[in-house]
């Protein structure tokens, strides 16, 4: 990158830094101890029970105050125009079409305010070289339209994920309303069940987004635009996520030592998070492993994850199954 002369400018010397710093944490410090804030952030650790819909309810009413929002808004646009290094102190988040701010995190509940671009969205109906694909979160999600960009969206439902998702159940999914959306416009989406697409825009969309974590599905689904049928579907439960990446490093980098925490990591709830670390664990030690494998294979809660570690079994473990069952042992073997 070749900067332009304000970045070199300002690249050269600490002082323009440190005020550009300053302004980026005087900014953080009065969002973050604001009446807005603290009263949501009571507002949800005092909710009991904490469901979706008292969740939502507490991200609803903080939309609402629409002007201490816009005030504050207000002053993050103008201390962006008088520093053009100063940087919003909150977390980006961005996709092929939105690019969000998040206003408030909490495990249960967060809420971003975001702009899909209609450029952005054109450019990736343009530019698609696959299929198009309807995705089913897993969350709760309320949208408010504080611009709606004379977007049109269809609305679509599936069979609700549950607990024991299994994948050769998950049917097909439907499009069940198309419509445009006015501004101000508000909709909840359960999205263990509900879903909805952008077909069509006219202008940027200005959206305040919160997400309810509260009675998530284990995974969120993807089915295929135009047959319906499921394509896929990924996780919705970060600690998940996180330890099968930390097990797969402990694997990679041959830590013997960590396979007592693979076993502990077997008592995931995840049933994916189960099959994930056993994998890992067949590949680190295969005779290590195999008595939990047995034990997964006759008494894992989940059937998909029984079936695939008796499939293990048959596959790699044929004769220690045989010798076992002809010595009278307890190895359980799938018929």
């Amino acid at each position: 990158m070749i900067p332009g002369a304000a970045l070199a400018d300002w690249l050269a010397d600490r002082e323009p830094q440190r005020r550009s710093q300053r302004r980026v944490d005087a900014f953080a410090q009065k969002w973050g101890t604001h009446p807005l804030m603290t009263q949501l952030e009571r507002e949800v650790s005092e909710l009991d029970p904490r469901t979706v819909d008292t969740l939502l309810a507490a991200a609803r009413r903080f939309m609402d105050k629409t002007q201490e929002i816009e005030t504050m808004m207000r002053e993050l646009i103008a201390t962006s125009r008088l520093d053009p290094f100063f940087r919003p102190p909150f977390h980006p988040l961005t996709s092929e079409v939105q690019n969000s701010l998040l206003l408030y995190h909490h495990p249960d509940l967060s809420i971003s305010l975001g702009i899909t671009g209609v450029d952005m969205l054109a450019a990736k109906k343009s530019g698609r070289t696959g299929p198009a694909s309807v995705n089913f979160t897993g969350y709760a999600s309320l949208l408010r339209f504080l611009k709606a960009g004379g977007a049109t969206l269809s609305f679509w439902e599936a069979p609700q994920i549950e607990d024991t998702f299994v994948a050769a159940e998950a049917g097909s999914c439907r499009m069940v309303e198309r419509r445009r959306i006015a501004d101000g416009e508000e909709i909840v989406i359960d999205g263990r069940r509900q879903s909805f697409v952008i077909e069509h825009a006219t202008g940027d969309i200005l959206i305040f987004q919160a997400v309810a974590r509260a009675g998530c599905s284990p995974v969120g689904t993807e089915y295929d635009h135009d047959s319906r049928r499921f394509i896929g579907a990924s996780s919705t439960d970060e600690v998940s996520s996180r330890l099968q990446m930390m097990v797969s490093l402990l694997r990679a980098m041959g830590r013997d030592d960590a396979f007592p925490l693979f076993e502990e990591a077997l008592a995931s709830p995840q049933f994916y998070t189960r099959w994930y670390v056993m994998r890992e664990m067949l590949a680190m030690d295969a005779d290590a492993a195999l008595p939990s494998l047995r034990r997964m294979a006759a008494d894992d809660p989940h059937p998909e994850v029984r079936a695939a570690a008796q499939q293990a079994l048959q596959l790699f473990f044929q004769e220690e199954e045989e010798a076992a069952a002809g010595e009278g042992g307890d190895a359980k073997c799938p018929a």
